[in-house]
C-alpha cells in the first residue's frame, strides 16, 4: 500500500476514534439533543407542526429520497459498466458504499432501543429520552428502533466520492467530501424539524457512514488504482 494511503487511513481512523468518543461524552453529559429539539416543538397547538408539512414530508422525505435511490442504482450500474476500465475499482468502491451504508444503518435501527423525538414523553410521547451511552447501559422496556437516522443514509453513501479523485486531486476530494457531508446534515436537519430524529442520531449516521466508506475502500483495495492527476496548464 502506498504511504499516502497508509497515512490517510491512519488519520481518518484516529479522527473517527476521537470524534466517536467526543460524541458519546458530549451527548451523555449535556442535554444538547433536547435543547435543540425543543425549538421545533413549540406551543402552536399542533404537535410537531412541520411533521406532515408537504415540503418536509413529501418533497424532501419522499421525493428526494427516491432521487437519491435512483442515483445509487445509477452508480451501481456504472460500476458494472466500467468493470474493465482503469477506474473500475473506484466505481466499485462507490457502488459498495451505496449498498453497504444504508444496510448498516438499517441494521442498526432494527436493533436500536432509542426512540424518535415524537415518541419522547417530554413531547407528549410515551418513552424517556436516552442518549447512546444510556441506551447501551440501561434496560429499555419498549425499544424505539429510531437510531441511527435512516433518511440520512440515503445520501451519506455519497461520501464515497470524496475518495474517487484522491490523492491525485486532494482539493477536489475535500470539496466533494464537504458537499456530501453538508447534504447529510441538511437531510438530518429536515428530520429534526419533523421530530423524527435528534442531532446525535444524524451525527452518528454520518460517523458510521464514513467508517463504512473507509472500510469498504480499504477492503476492496481501491487504492491500487492509479491516481487521477490534474492536467498541467498549457504553456
Amino acid at each position: 500500500m502506498p504511504l499516502v494511503w497508509k497515512r490517510f487511513y491512519l488519520r481518518h481512523s484516529l479522527l473517527l476514534l476521537v470524534t466517536g468518543i467526543a460524541m458519546v461524552v458530549v451527548f451523555h453529559l449535556t442535554r444538547l439533543d433536547v435543547v435543540l429539539e425543543d425549538a421545533w416543538h413549540r406551543g402552536t397547538g399542533v404537535p410537531w407542526p412541520l411533521r406532515d408539512a408537504w415540503w418536509t414530508s413529501t418533497l424532501l422525505h419522499q421525493w428526494l429520497r427516491y432521487l437519491l435511490h435512483a442515483c445509487a442504482l445509477a452508480c451501481i450500474w456504472l460500476a458494472w459498466a466500467r468493470r474493465h476500465q482503469p477506474d473500475a475499482l473506484r466505481w466499485r468502491a462507490v457502488a459498495v458504499s451505496a449498498l453497504v451504508v444504508p444496510l448498516v444503518i438499517a441494521t442498526g435501527k432494527r436493533f436500536s432501543p432509542m426512540h424518535c423525538p415524537w415518541d419522547i414523553d417530554r413531547y407528549g410521547g410515551h418513552a424517556p429520552y436516552y442518549d447512546l451511552l444510556a441506551a447501551l447501559t440501561t434496560p429499555v422496556a419498549q425499544p424505539g428502533y429510531c437510531f441511527p437516522a435512516g433518511f440520512v443514509s440515503t445520501g451519506s453513501w455519497l461520501l464515497a466520492f470524496a475518495l474517487f479523485h484522491y490523492p491525485g486531486k486532494p482539493r477536489l476530494s475535500l470539496l466533494i467530501g464537504i458537499a456530501a457531508a453538508l447534504l447529510c446534515l441538511a437531510l438530518g436537519f429536515v428530520q429534526q424539524m419533523r421530530g423524527a430524529h435528534f442531532l446525535s442520531h444524524v451525527l452518528w449516521t454520518l460517523w458510521l457512514s464514513w467508517a463504512c466508506v473507509l472500510g469498504g475502500h480499504a477492503l476492496l483495495r481501491a487504492w491500487r488504482t492509479a491516481p487521477v492527476i490534474a492536467a498541467p496548464p498549457e504553456g
